[in-house]
């Protein structure tokens, strides 16, 4: 079967294919601001704008099949490819199956990695989630504001680095050689980093940026892997899958296989060329669900859809 999948819930307008249960293809052209961070309309015009050229690279053959991403996301992005997958099921004669954003990083994550049954943990710009999967995905732990992406690119843009803050956050901290004490906030299964956020900005002109950057990502994912191995021991889970755009720091990996191995279980991260946004999850995950799909006129997108909450 010839799927066609469609990403666009926040700054990438992603296309790939999955054809005969292999990826075929997989095109991402992503928004970077100027400065700040993303501004919902901005990003949903540079997604419009792109999305022709993204499509003609990534869509190698006519689809049987499309998908899209609809939710969780920025409701203006979400909006832009929902409408383009419409137009491709009409042009193209085929069904939509909407595909929860969250579900496609860990359904790509599973076909990529080969692991089985493990603990998912999810990080990226908009979302920080312990994840296991018992009678369907259930949330066992997760940030109660912002994200762990969210918070290092907060930090970068206090530091005045340019969009995405966190391939920048993660080479500072390299350099860093004082680690400073800083709020610890984990409450039960969840955490918070709004507020490390807050502190890490307060001690810019006290301590240099490499030293806050090392003492900020060890706070962060210290957090981030003590709730993980709660979760592990409360799961009794032998594997754990990191997932996400996050998931690519090199010290976040470090981190969770120092604690799987200290548990006896393994650690699998999701490639990094499927880590971040992109088309081909989105395919994939259409393949996995594609008894969900609907016609055309009847296509939607929820901006708050979690993972947990059935909609399809």
């Amino acid at each position: 079967m010839k799927v066609l999948g469609i990403e666009s819930t926040a700054h990438s307008f992603g296309v790939g294919m999955v054809i005969d249960n292999k990826i075929a293809s997989n095109v991402v052209r992503m928004f970077e601001p100027d400065s700040g961070g993303i501004h919902p309309s901005e990003s949903a015009d540079f997604l419009a704008r792109n999305a022709a050229s993204v499509i003609k690279a990534g869509m190698i053959e006519p689809p049987e099949l499309i998908a899209y991403s609809a939710g969780p996301g920025i409701g203006h992005c979400l909006k832009v490819g929902m409408i383009i997958a419409k137009y491709l099921a009409v042009k193209y004669k085929t069904k939509l199956v909407p595909v929860n954003h969250a579900e496609a990083h860990i359904e790509i994550g599973l076909k990529s990695t080969g692991v089985t049954d493990p603990l998912v943990v999810y990080v990226s710009g908009g979302n920080t989630q312990i994840i296991a999967d018992n009678q369907g995905w259930r949330v066992f732990g997760e940030t109660q504001d912002i994200s762990l992406g969210n918070a290092v690119d907060k930090l970068a843009r206090k530091f005045g680095l340019s969009h995405p803050g966190g391939p920048k956050i993660e080479k500072l901290a390299k350099t860093g050689k004082k680690f400073i004490e800083m709020p610890y906030i984990v409450k039960g299964m969840d955490l918070s980093y709004s507020g490390l956020v807050t502190h890490a900005a307060n001690l810019i002109e006290q301590e240099s940026q490499a030293d806050i950057a090392y003492s900020f990502q060890e706070h962060c994912f210290a957090m981030l892997t003590e709730i993980s191995e709660r979760a592990m021991a409360h799961l009794d889970k032998k594997n754990l899958l990191l997932v996400g755009g996050v998931a690519q720091n090199k010290r976040l990996q470090e981190m969770m296989d120092i604690m799987c191995k200290e548990r006896g279980a393994k650690s699998f991260v999701v490639p990094a060329e499927l880590a971040g946004d992109n088309g081909a999850m989105i395919a994939w995950s259409g393949l996995v669900h594609k008894d969900k799909a609907i016609s055309p006129e009847k296509a939607w997108f929820e901006q708050k859809w979690r993972l947990d909450q059935s909609l399809i």
